[in-house]
């Protein structure tokens, strides 16, 4: 303990006045009567025993009160623990973190802990001089600057959420004296190495806030059963939730909403610590781009109940099949698709130009392959298409090798004749993506089709379907950007059954609709890396694309390269929602934004964790204890200014002054 006015400690020779007045008054004699002598020696003895200890007693409340009246005017304190106190020219940053995280409800209040963070980074700001230079900071860097206290409070008051999740640079901490960082410290945001880089001289204070939970859900993401949108028609979408907290979520409420319209409504459960698939049928009416979401019910943390997609009704996808026998051909099966735009070729007349305008190349029962088809078939797939290939009963060997080497498959026919022994076709796999919604209740005795096994191969992508015994029946092989569905024998019922069998229609969709491919995502997040976004037509050099929401527009660093348009999402642009993407006054698409799912994660990191995190090596980093007792100014006051100890001297003189009046009065 230290005094800040030594001198009034002269002042303890007044306590030789109460002193002197009790000895005095000790050589008093008193005269007491008593009615009866019987009585006089045990009254004598009491009298005299109550009489000293009260005049004891009332000395020494008098001895201590002159005391602590004399300490409080030389107003000791004990010294801070920080010997480098702010001075008037001090600079002093606030760091408050007001990410989405920040929504939940604090353990201390029922606030959320960005109100208790405003609260104590007010706290502190009342502790310096008032020429204090104050930097506030939060993590999207839009409320950064140097203010006076009056400014620096009000800009507080102001502070809004943000979708970007914590701190994720110390650039606000390098020239500052000290730094204090209000946060939850959220596990999957919060980065400890940002600290390791500090300068030694910056005093940093990390002040963590303690959720009154941990438990969230929310809308991890959603897709679509089939990427092709069927306009008019039944559409299937999977929406993922997941479930952060230690209960599970009961009967949770979760819509679907297309253009403002409520499609859908349903509850789920949602398991603890796992998550859940929610499935949904809806339909797409015209050929508009419909603004969609999902929404769900949890609070506090709210700004991961929304997830907001566009769904579009798909173009037609354009089939050809290239065949010789008209006998087998499959255009009955996809012209009575209405999704499907249908053409045919010989082997002997083929346009060449329409293929590359195909989705799905198929070559059914092609006797032989030339040179040129086998080519264009391998250029075809790398640029993503899909081909079927469909071999022929008595197929030329040599010009099918030719078309397996230019798409690097390792197939070969095997010799066997329609005489030849049929085997089995095994049962799809029910968990197989390839038959996902095909069948309405699965029978793993199903009646499958026989087939001889005219070709072979090895190291497929996947095995779709299998013969008995395990070797390949129909299999995919990914090349490039595209993909190759082979068959393992000709259509030919001589050859085949999968013709005359239930399952062959919907495999045959399912190749087609393989060959769709989405040209813009259902939706995007802000931290996406590049997107890319196709656009059609002529696309001129002047001009720029915008991306617009209201009345914000904002400009994205942007390229326009092979038909599409590759940008960046502006730093700035931070509210969940749909953008039109525009070049001048023309909208060229639509595009749904949604918020990183990072927040969504609220475990924190305890103080004693974050002290290990810290370590030994940086001195200058102190963490501060959370908790019900827990004072942001005392302890900055303690660290920086020391404990002031006047007031509990006043406090006390008061005490010895009414014990003394207490004593004189009832003793």
């Amino acid at each position: 303990m230290t005094l800040l006015y030594p001198g009034f400690l002269f002042a303890l020779v007044a306590v030789a006045i109460p002193i002197v007045l009790h000895l005095v008054q000790l050589r008093r004699a008193k005269r007491i009567l008593f009615s009866n002598v019987r009585f006089i020696q045990v009254s004598k003895d009491i009298t005299a025993s109550q009489r000293n200890l009260k005049q004891l007693l009332i000395l020494l409340c008098r001895i201590l009160f002159i005391v602590f009246l004399v300490l409080a005017f030389a107003q000791p304190f004990i010294p801070a623990t920080n010997r480098n106190a702010p001075s008037d020219t001090a600079h002093v940053s606030l760091l408050v973190d007001n990410s989405f995280s920040m929504q939940n409800t604090s353990a201390e209040q029922d606030v959320s802990l960005l109100n208790v963070a405003e609260d104590r980074a007010k706290s502190v700001a009342a502790l310096f001089p008032p020429n204090t230079a104050f930097s506030l900071s939060t993590p999207d860097q839009l409320h950064t600057g140097v203010h006076q206290r009056a400014d620096a409070v009000g800009a507080l008051d102001a502070l809004p959420f943000t979708a970007i999740p914590g701190f994720t640079s110390n650039q606000n901490m390098r020239n500052s004296g000290s730094v204090y960082l209000f946060s939850d410290f959220q596990k999957s945001t919060f980065q400890p190495e940002l600290l390791a880089t500090l300068d030694s001289t910056i005093h940093v204070n990390l002040v963590p806030l303690r959720a009154a939970q941990i438990s969230n859900v929310a809308i991890d993401s959603v897709y679509l059963e089939d990427e092709f949108v069927r306009q008019d028609a039944e559409n299937i979408l999977h929406v993922k939730v997941f479930n952060s907290g230690e209960e599970p979520a009961n009967e949770l409420p979760l819509k679907l909403f297309i253009d403002g319209v409520q499609k859908a409504a349903l509850s789920i459960y949602v398991p603890a610590k796992q998550a859940a698939e929610a499935v949904i049928s809806f339909r797409v009416n015209g050929r508009q781009t419909k603004q969609a979401f999902v929404n769900i019910e949890d609070y506090p943390v709210e700004f991961d109940n929304t997830y907001f997609f566009t769904l579009r009704p798909s173009a037609n996808i354009t089939i050809v099949e290239l065949a010789d026998a008209q006998g087998q051909s499959l255009a009955d099966l996809y012209k009575s698709e209405a999704a499907f735009t249908f053409r045919q070729y010989n082997s002997n007349q083929i346009d060449y130009g329409r293929l590359g305008t195909a989705d799905v190349l198929l070559l059914n029962g092609l006797q032989a392959i030339s040179p040129a088809l086998a080519g264009t078939v391998a250029n075809f797939v790398k640029a993503g298409g899909t081909v079927a290939i469909l071999p022929a009963a008595n197929a030329d060997q040599g010009s099918y090798s030719s078309l397996f080497q230019n798409l690097n498959i390792s197939a070969s026919f095997t010799g066997a004749t329609a005489g030849s022994a049929k085997t089995n076709v095994l049962a799809p796999q029910p968990d197989n993506p390839f038959f996902r919604s095909i069948f309405s209740t699965y029978d793993p005795n199903m009646e499958m089709p026989a087939s001889v096994r005219s070709m072979a191969w090895t190291r497929a992508s996947e095995d779709i379907l299998k013969f008995r015994g395990g070797a390949a029946y129909l299999s995919r092989f990914d090349r490039g950007n595209g993909h190759v569905y082979l068959l393992a024998a000709p259509l030919d019922e001589a050859y085949n059954a999968l013709a005359s069998h239930a399952l062959f229609v919907p495999i045959m969709y399912k190749i087609a609709i393989a060959g769709y491919k989405q040209e813009q995502a259902l939706a995007y997040t802000f931290n996406s890396p590049t997107i890319q976004v196709p656009v059609p037509g002529q696309v001129q050099r002047e001009g720029v694309y915008t991306l617009r929401k209201d009345s914000l527009e904002y400009i994205p660093e942007q390229q326009v390269r092979g038909g599409k348009l590759f940008f960046t999402v502006p730093p700035a642009m931070a509210e969940a929602g749909f953008y039109t993407l525009q070049r001048q006054d023309s909208v060229r698409s639509t595009l749904a934004f949604n918020y990183p799912k990072k927040e969504s994660y609220l475990a924190q990191y305890t103080p004693d964790e974050l002290r290990e995190l810290v370590g030994q090596k940086h001195p200058n980093i102190h963490v501060y204890d959370y908790g019900d007792a827990f004072s942001a100014k005392a302890a900055f006051e303690k660290q920086f200014f020391g404990v002031k100890l006047w007031k509990y001297c006043l406090i006390l003189c008061l005490f010895f002054l009414i014990a003394e009046i207490a004593l004189i009065r009832f003793l």
